[in-house]
C-alpha cells in the first residue's frame, strides 16, 4: 500500500511540475527587429523592439528607423558613400506588457495633438522569431488618411538581433 501511495504522489508531483513548466514565461529580453509599415501599409524601415522581461511582465521600447545609402560631401574632402540610419518618430514606451508561455502582448501609445492612438500587439514566440499582429485603434472621429474603414491589422515577424 505504501508503494502505491509513493507512486501516486510522484505522478501528481510530476504533473504539477509539467503544468507549471508550461506556464513559465519565455525570456525575450533584448533587441528584436521587424519590417515597419504605416497603418495604411506603406513601408517605413524597421521597427526595433527592446524588451525587458521580469517574470511574466514585459516592458521596453519601440522605435522605427530607416537606413538608406547616402553620399556625404564635406568641402575640400573627397565624397564619402555610406549608410545613414535615422529614427522616425519618437521612442514609444511599452505598456500593459505580458508574457504567458509563448504568447506575448503589449500596447504602445502615440499622441497626435490631443488624440491618443493605441497600437495593440499580440504575438507568438517561436525560438528567435515572434509572429505579431498589431492593430491600431484610432479615437472616435479621428480622420484616418488611409483606406476606407480605417487600417487593417498588420502581421509581421520580428527576429532577435545578434
Amino acid at each position: 500500500m505504501g508503494t502505491k501511495l509513493i507512486i501516486k504522489t510522484s505522478l501528481v508531483f510530476m504533473a504539477i511540475m509539467l503544468f507549471a513548466g508550461g506556464a513559465i514565461a519565455a525570456d525575450i529580453s533584448g533587441k528584436w527587429t521587424a519590417p515597419a509599415t504605416s497603418p495604411s501599409g506603406s513601408p517605413q524601415g524597421d521597427r526595433i523592439f527592446t524588451f525587458k522581461v521580469t517574470g511574466d511582465k514585459l516592458t521596453g521600447t519601440v522605435i522605427t528607423q530607416q537606413t538608406v545609402n547616402a553620399t556625404f560631401e564635406v568641402e575640400g574632402q573627397p565624397k564619402m558613400v555610406g549608410k545613414l540610419t535615422t529614427q522616425s518618430g519618437s521612442t514609444l514606451e511599452i505598456s500593459e506588457g505580458k508574457i504567458t508561455g509563448n504568447e506575448v502582448s503589449f500596447v504602445t501609445v502615440t499622441r497626435m495633438g490631443p488624440n491618443e492612438i493605441k497600437t495593440n500587439f499580440k504575438g507568438t514566440i517561436s525560438g528567435n522569431e515572434i509572429k505579431f499582429t498589431a492593430e491600431t485603434v484610432f479615437p472616435e472621429g479621428f480622420s484616418f488618411p488611409g483606406p476606407p474603414g480605417g487600417p487593417r491589422p498588420q502581421e509581421f515577424v520580428a527576429k532577435r538581433m545578434k
